[in-house]
């Protein structure tokens, strides 16, 4: 089964405003194989960019284009596969965009793996997988706190038990930032478990005061308070935090993932998979999750091709969760007819193989860039 064509599907809405939503521009992967087989995965990062890392020709060795690299190889040898990747592109490797390229490959090659054996990704990593996964839903504060109550109301109509509110106009203001999650905690009740990101706003000191002001709302997590790579400060805050304390989406490699657990010791690390290598670089990280005790929760605020890649790999964990978002980009909702069914917090899944997703090529033609 070979790889005989590795496309590079850019979608962007006409108008992209400038606020932490990356589901108003995406980047989506589809290899074929030579017996007809398809697979689907997705890129975190910046589209143009990471689209021309797989679009790039040959060069001078170990400058190669992704899709170059792996044109011709063993569609079901994943593991080889994401070696030549890594191998290929060491000139400008390995991490950052190069890193975040590779992710979109290997999620399409697990659903292609998941097609040929007649399985869902899930029953390939884990033989105790789910099949039911619990889930967040993930959206932007809204500009005043006595706006939170629209959108939490609509949440627990719709059956969610968690809900998690995050960045700007979080940051700046202690009293704004207590007042919106206040705001969400009264919306919400005490019954649903709420989680916050701070969006990448504090120090250390800073985030601490902020945790003795929201630690009598309940929280289930603080997010991403800090710089991705303040490990220090990581470990300072995360010691003394009467919070849990979560991150790591914007890290890529697992070099940086063993430095943030092992000395930043925050309690919920969420690697994003279309960042960091796929579902094979996910597993390893994974696996550095445990040996460190600490809760793995993927990120997920894409596409339904990421979605459906988190569900599987987060149903195969040892304590299943992952984010659903609810942007409301048409990118976000209408792109991708997965096989999963949201109700009561949870989506549920089934034995679809592979992802269990496909494109709806009308909204691809929409927004199809080039």
């Amino acid at each position: 089964m070979k790889i005989i064509e590795v496309e590079a599907l850019h979608l962007r809405l006409p108008v992209v405003q400038e606020v932490a939503d990356g589901t108003q521009d995406c980047l989506l992967v589809r290899v074929h194989t030579d017996v007809g087989l398809t697979g689907l995965g997705e890129v975190v990062s910046c589209s143009y960019v990471a689209r021309a890392v797989i679009e790039a020709p040959r060069s001078a060795p170990f400058r190669h284009g992704l899709a170059a690299i792996v044109g011709g190889m063993d569609a079901a040898d994943i593991e080889a596969v994401s070696q030549a990747m890594v191998d290929g592109t060491a000139w400008y490797g390995p991490g950052g965009v190069t890193r975040q390229a590779m992710s979109g490959i290997d999620m399409a090659l697990w659903d292609i793996r998941g097609k040929s054996a007649g399985k869902p990704v899930r029953g390939l990593l884990s033989e105790t997988a789910v099949d039911a996964v619990p889930c967040y839903a993930s959206v932007l504060w809204p500009e005043r706190p006595e706006l939170v109550a629209d959108s939490a109301s609509a949440f627990l109509d719709q059956g969610y038990r968690a809900v998690k509110y995050g960045w700007a106009p979080m940051g700046p203001d202690a009293d704004l930032d207590e007042a919106l999650v206040a705001a969400a905690r009264d919306a919400l009740g005490p019954e649903v478990d709420l989680m916050v990101d701070a969006g990448r706003a504090w120090d250390a000191q800073t985030a601490l005061a902020r945790v003795e002001r929201f630690q009598k709302y309940d929280l289930s997590w603080l997010e991403e308070p800090l710089h991705p790579y303040d490990t220090a400060g990581y470990r300072a805050l995360s010691e003394a935090s009467a919070i849990p304390i979560a991150g790591g989406e914007a890290l890529t490699l697992i070099e940086e993932y063993e430095d943030l657990l092992r000395n930043g010791r925050m309690q919920v690390v969420q690697p994003d998979l279309g960042r960091v290598g796929g579902i094979t670089r996910g597993q390893r990280i994974a696996e550095l999750a445990q040996e460190t005790g600490t809760w793995v929760v993927p990120h997920a605020f894409g596409t339904g091709v990421l979605l459906a890649a988190s569900a599987q790999w987060a149903a195969a964990s040892r304590k299943p969760l992952t984010e659903f978002t609810r942007a409301p980009s048409p990118l976000a909702q209408d792109l991708a007819h997965h096989s999963m069914a949201f109700r009561d917090g949870l989506l549920h899944l089934t034995d679809a193989p592979g992802l269990g997703v496909e494109l709806d090529e009308r909204v691809v033609e929409t927004y199809r860039v080039g």
